[in-house]
């Protein structure tokens, strides 16, 4: 069984710090599945496995 969280790029963060929290987040075991973007707004859902 699989654990997902959703991750959400903050209004006012910046590219560079989101894609840091999302390397953090890949280190501890999580992997990017799926990726959204739509007008300035980024979503990344990541599955871990438990």
């Amino acid at each position: 069984m699989e654990r997902y969280r959703l991750i959400s790029k903050g209004v006012f963060e910046s590219t560079g710090k989101f894609e840091k929290r999302l390397n953090s987040l890949s280190l501890e075991g999580w992997k990017a599945i799926s990726i959204s973007h739509n007008g300035g707004h980024m979503v990344v859902l990541m599955e871990k496995p438990k």
